[in-house]
């Protein structure tokens, strides 16, 4: 059986080093042979997470199980939704998980008590998220009664290091524009803005 680690920070590695560090430790320590790394949100797209998921379910048979691991549950699902429908309905049935943080042995969608205790842990980081939400709501809008708000710093100016960063690694404009959750025009300007003196127009 291999073993795959998917490697997530939700920011960058460099102001996230320590959780990023942490997470390769973890999956090293789990036998991982191969690694796939992203550095985004749970609520962008993740072109590294997608391939994963399609070379694993292209070359996972019954004499060559692959089992995807993840440090935590967070790094690698969206909400418990998400998880519950990999571990459960995996489009490939030899493609299986581990979440060192439930379990040290690969989940087996069949085994109830594995299954509850993914499912309560998921639970309990949906809670958590949900109640942040309704917190942030509630500062907000005590903030605008009094007169206090000031709204968000613009977007697109405030990710300009991590624009510069993934056109380094080879991003193209339109993939930087939907992994920053920004418009693609801005991600134009910004790269104009930056271009060095000997780059072509």
């Amino acid at each position: 059986m291999e073993i795959w680690g998917y490697v997530r920070v939700s920011v960058d590695r460099v102001t996230q080093a320590a959780g990023w560090d942490d997470q390769i430790d973890t999956l090293r320590g789990h036998g991982c042979s191969r690694f796939f790394y992203e550095e985004a949100s749970t609520r962008t797209v993740r072109p590294e997470f997608e391939r994963m998921l399609n070379e694993a379910n292209r070359a996972a048979r019954p004499d060559n199980r692959i089992c995807l691991c993840a440090a935590k549950m967070d790094r690698a699902f969206r909400d418990l939704a998400a998880a519950d429908a990999a571990i459960t309905q995996p489009i490939n049935p030899d493609v299986i998980w581990l979440l060192p943080d439930l379990s040290k042995h690969p989940l087996d969608p069949d085994d109830p008590t594995q299954m509850l205790l993914v499912r309560m842990m998921g639970a309990v980081a949906q809670f958590e998220r949900d109640r942040l939400a309704e917190r942030r709501a509630y500062g907000i809008a005590k903030a605008k009664k009094e007169g206090k708000y000031r709204g968000r710093a613009p977007t697109a100016r405030a990710k300009t290091a991590e624009v510069i960063l993934l056109q380094s690694r080879k991003f193209t404009p339109d993939e930087i524009a939907k992994q920053l959750e920004i418009g693609r025009a801005s991600v134009y300007r910004i790269l104009k803005d930056h271009r060095s003196p000997g780059d072509n127009a």
